[in-house]
């Protein structure tokens, strides 16, 4: 039996057919959507074309990656509420949240109709959005942080995902108009610090994994300060130095003994462009892979799908839009 399993194998492979193995077998989509909706278009796409490709495309979850309302609305609950049933029913029982900066820290601009104060409307989304663990199965190992439920991990296949709360307006150290900066920023420090503990938890989690999905809001490339953040310089820094570097030495130790190291991601929305970074851990860690996901008033309205195929070592993670089966740049510069 041995023979004859050689044998076809050989022939099988001589005529350019390649057998499938245990790691290719587990390769998967999921969707990611974010920044959006910001328009009554956007709207529109989200409760139909979208959410039906969602429904038909059969993945186990989606990653809304924050920003569900444009920076010109206010901040009100029912507008939350609203918000928060249209995400979740994207997939009932199947989409994970992690916020962006529209949703709570610009609530205070003094150009919407009625500002608020972002600490409020923090308080407002871990209510509405986290009050209740979603019901998942034992397999999926999921978790929710505490004090911070929205940071969540779970498992799909093998690969670990998790969510942390790292979002724009420079992760909430820029413009705080309402509330008293001095206990802003305390709280943002104790959210940096939850995130990396989280983070450390993600990769201590996937030891056995054959990949790691990190999903953020903010585009950590683009800060808006210089100088890591610290207990001195804490608000027009990069506020999110901290993170990267710690991303990048997690990533870059990825590996089993004497393997290459494995396959990360990092989403996010934010900013511009639609694009594939392979670039992003650089030298110290070539296996750090960043995508700039579809959205931001991106025309026209779509979501973006992802494929995680660790056994592909050059493309661990495949993407295109899921309405326009368009991909990305392969350059974020």
């Amino acid at each position: 039996m041995q023979a004859l399993v050689h044998k076809f194998g050989l022939s099988l492979l001589c005529l350019g057919v390649l057998l499938p193995t245990h790691a290719q077998a587990q390769s998967f989509r999921f969707v990611a959507v974010g920044d959006m909706p910001y328009s009554p278009q956007e709207r529109q796409a989200l409760d139909g074309e979208i959410r039906d490709a969602i429904a038909t495309s059969q993945v186990p979850f989606v990653v809304h990656y924050g920003d569900f309302k444009g920076g010109g609305e206010t901040c009100s609950e029912s507008l939350f509420t609203a918000r928060r049933d249209q995400i979740y029913g994207l997939l009932p029982g199947r989409v994970f949240y992690t916020p962006g900066d529209n949703d709570w820290t610009d609530c205070d601009r003094p150009f919407l109709k009625e500002p608020a104060s972002e600490l409020t409307q923090l308080d407002l989304m871990r209510r509405l959005f986290f009050d209740q663990p979603l019901d998942l199965p034992e397999s999926w190992a999921y978790a929710r942080q505490p004090n911070f439920p929205e940071n969540a991990r779970w498992q799909q296949n093998n690969v670990v995902f998790t969510t942390l709360h790292v979002l724009g307006t420079n992760n909430g150290r820029q413009e705080i108009l309402l509330d008293d900066p001095e206990l802003a920023l305390s709280l943002v420090e104790a959210r940096d610090q939850s995130n990396r503990v989280w983070l450390q938890e993600a990769f201590d989690a996937a030891q056995e994994a054959q990949a790691l999905v990190v999903t953020v809001q903010a585009d950590v490339t683009n800060p808006d300060g210089s100088g890591a953040c610290t207990a001195y310089h804490r608000m027009n820094c990069d506020a999110f130095a901290n993170f990267r570097d710690q991303l990048m030495r997690l990533a870059a130790n990825f590996r089993e003994q004497g393997q290459p190291a494995k396959p990360v991601l990092l989403v996010h929305g934010d900013t511009f462009p639609f694009c594939l970074d392979k670039k992003f851990g650089g030298e110290m860690a070539p296996n750090l892979w960043r995508l700039n996901a579809w959205g931001d008033f991106q025309s026209p309205p779509d979501a973006t799908e992802i494929t995680v195929q660790p056994s592909v070592m050059d493309e661990p993670f495949a993407v295109k839009t899921l309405l326009g089966q368009t991909a990305p740049q392969a350059n974020c510069q």
